[in-house]
């Protein structure tokens, strides 16, 4: 099983790699490069592929580079995240200030809750409503007291007692970028208000891609010699599709390219498929194994470079998991970060940071009269009518 299973991810590996390069190299020309820094990972992303398919059987070497400079992109695309974040918070407020001369059709705050709320449970999925009842508190207006927000917070944290540390520490560090805390810090004494987050998020989609192929080149260098040997006429093909890609702008680069893309339709789909039984073997082997050997402690690893999750942790040790006291510790220094941001932010700002953390939570509603009331109280304690209207238009209009 283990043999197979590393061919596939060779095979299917090289395969997304081929596809995504080609689609980056698309990119490059219809949407050229903005910044040095953006090129700089270009580049070395192009060394590493072009040594890649010089050296075939050289290969390892190749792979650990590519895990450092995924490990570069991952901290340029999580500070992009914080600040992205932190704009979200600037946005929030502006559509929702106060305009005289504007007059809302809004109905009254019960016609409005009942509509809310029918959007919030008009669907037989509990995954689904959980997920529009995030995006309804993240809309409405907030209108609590510190005390209750922060008794929020502490018992949604402690959901994650006996859970991994990993885990815990995942939501600790959403929490902090999504409250836009730690987006103060990377922006520090710079105007919020001249920064084009346009850009920010342009900028976030391109190192991403970046990061995706170099998962790929890490998978390939994990690949023993023996599996790149036995698979190297299966990805001939696709060497010579990276090679057409390359050469874009030639029209015999266009002409290859488009033709070995057509020979590959409907192998991406065959090997995804393969992966996904051969898969859940490695699972039941790792599930059943106390210490599980070398082998599959690297499948493991390049399972974790062929999700969806780019920047997937990789080291594959145990982390333990979360104590009472592990979360009250975070919760402790999370709650002297936000109240020092409270005392020092406006009433407007801080009410965006608040709706950011609660709509991050777990739902922590425990039953439909909570997010009734909820709804409700959130209405009628806000006399800004365009707040509400603002918000309430926005909930109607989600889609999932």
């Amino acid at each position: 099983m283990n043999n197979q299973l590393e061919k596939c991810y060779f095979e299917l590996a090289f395969t997304e790699l081929a596809m995504d390069y080609y689609s980056l190299c698309e990119r490059d020309k219809e949407l050229p490069l903005k910044s040095d820094n953006d090129d700089t990972f270009r580049n070395r992303l192009e060394e590493l592929i072009g040594s890649c398919f010089k050296s075939y059987d050289d290969l390892e070497e190749t792979g650990r580079k590519a895990e450092t400079l995924r490990e570069e992109l991952k901290q340029q695309v999580e500070s992009l995240v914080r600040k992205i974040d932190r704009l979200e918070l600037e946005h929030y407020i502006e559509i929702r200030k106060e305009n005289p001369d504007e007059k809302p059709d809004y109905p009254s705050d019960d016609e409005a809750a009942k509509a809310v709320l029918r959007s919030i449970f008009g669907v037989n999925d509990n995954a689904l409503i959980n997920e529009r009842i995030k995006m309804a508190v993240y809309e409405l207006p907030v209108r609590m007291t510190k005390v209750r927000f922060f008794d929020i917070l502490k018992n949604s944290l402690k959901l994650y007692i006996g859970m991994g540390k990993d885990v815990l520490q995942r939501i600790i560090y959403m929490l902090e970028s999504s409250s836009g805390l730690s987006g103060d810090l990377e922006f520090g004494d710079t105007d919020i208000k001249s920064i084009d987050s346009e850009a920010l998020e342009q900028k976030y989609d391109y190192l991403n891609d970046l990061a995706g192929i170099c998962n790929y080149i890490c998978v390939i260098g994990r690949c023993s010699a023996e599996v790149r040997n036995d698979e190297r006429e299966k990805v001939d093909s696709l060497l010579k599709l990276i090679r057409a890609s390359s050469a874009l702008d030639e029209s015999s680069g266009k002409n290859e390219a488009e033709k070995i893309l057509t020979e590959l339709e409907g192998r991406l789909e065959e090997l995804s498929e393969r992966k996904l039984v051969l898969e859940a073997k490695l699972e039941g082997y790792l599930e059943s194994e106390g210490r599980p050997d070398e082998e599959a402690v690297k499948l493991e690893s390049m399972r974790r470079l062929m999700s969806t999750s780019v920047y997937a942790e990789l080291d594959t040790d145990v982390f333990g998991n979360a104590e009472e006291k592990d979360v009250e510790t975070e919760f402790s220094k999370l709650s002297e970060k936000l109240d020092a941001a409270f005392k020092n932010g406006n009433r407007a700002l801080n009410r965006a940071r608040q709706a950011a953390v609660l709509s991050t939570l777990p739902v922590f509603f425990n039953s439909r009269t909570e997010v009734m009331d909820y709804v409700r109280e959130s209405l009628s304690g806000c006399s800004n009518v365009h707040e509400k209207n603002t918000a309430v238009s926005k909930i109607l209009k989600m889609e999932f």
